[in-house]
């Protein structure tokens, strides 16, 4: 039996910090959604909208990191090194490894990922004359840097003298067999979850519904100034507001779209869940088949003028 020893990476500041961020640009986004629809103008709503969008965009790239974050960890045995971060996997066979060593006391300056922040130290830069680094790491200072053949792994372990102190014990007992090589990427799962029939059939039901109703909507607004946004509570139509607000179906219909995609991924991992996948999914083409039904009942509700 195999005896790993694991190492976390820093967690606290990471994980607060990109919660607390999440939190404040959901309610920023959803509050620009507000405001959009109080809007008569046109102009006026698009500028709400679109900066709205964007930034409700970003809450699942965030809450992304976030759950990596919680999940990643370093393990150590006598015949290799496993990384986790997300669903970025490596497993580094105890005989593929060059050196491990503190990047703060190497002789080269190794360059950052373009794109970080505390908690998400991800990417690959090229160092001239070493070739590829990858960082899975939560922070910038503090590293251990794992060299093999193909390219070196920047990684942040909470005890950096202990993982390096348990990586010499275990090379000084050696290793008989030692672990398989293994590089998962997240496009890998992507491509798991395409090949899979039923999955390809719903997600693509669901995205040609929510690009027919983006296309619906896009070209029936020019013809039409005003419409009947809502309805009282007698059945008759409301008052008439610019027709540029039919956008927000869309719109809508789209973030519910890319939460339950993302969300639904979450759950296909493991095979006890992915019914919930499913359900998550099929509920976006049912979702988009109720808001082309209602932009029906809208464009043909009263007199446009």
């Amino acid at each position: 039996m195999r005896e790993e020893i694991e190492f976390l990476p820093p967690r606290r500041f990471g994980m607060v910090l990109q919660t607390i961020i999440s939190v404040v640009l959901l309610i920023a986004g959803l509050f620009g959604v507000w405001r959009a629809l109080q809007t008569d103008i046109g102009s006026a709503m698009l500028l709400y909208l679109l900066p709205s969008l964007l930034v409700l965009g970003a809450v699942p790239i965030l809450m992304y990191h976030a759950y990596a974050l919680y999940n990643a960890n370093y393990k150590i045995e006598r015949d290799g090194i496993r990384l986790r971060w997300g669903l970025r996997l490596v497993d580094i066979p105890i005989t593929t490894i060059q050196w491990v060593y503190p990047t703060d006391q190497l002789d080269v300056r190794l360059p950052l990922p373009l794109i970080r922040w505390p908690g998400a130290v991800m990417g690959v830069r090229h160092v001239p004359g070493e070739g590829q680094v990858e960082y899975l790491a939560s922070r910038t200072r503090n590293l251990i840097l794992i060299a093999t053949p193909e390219r070196a792994y920047a990684i942040s372990p909470q005890n950096p003298t202990g993982f390096m102190h348990t990586y010499q014990r275990c090379t000084e007992m050696g290793s008989f067999t030692p672990i398989a090589a293994r590089s998962v990427h997240p496009t890998l799962f992507i491509s798991r979850v395409w090949s899979a029939l039923p999955a390809r059939i719903v997600l693509l039901a669901g995205a040609i519904l929510s690009l027919s109703l983006f296309l619906w909507v896009s070209l029936s607004i020019p013809s039409r100034p005003q419409i009947h946004l809502r309805f009282l509570p007698d059945g008759s139509p409301g008052n008439l507001v610019p027709a540029i607000r039919l956008l927000l179906l869309p719109f809508l219909n789209t973030f519910i779209f890319l939460t339950n995609l993302f969300t639904g991924m979450y759950f296909f991992r493991n095979e006890s869940s992915q019914h919930l996948a499913y359900l998550l999914w099929g509920s976006s083409a049912v979702t988009s088949s109720l808001f082309l039904v209602a932009v029906y009942f809208i464009l043909g509700a009263g007199q446009f003028r």
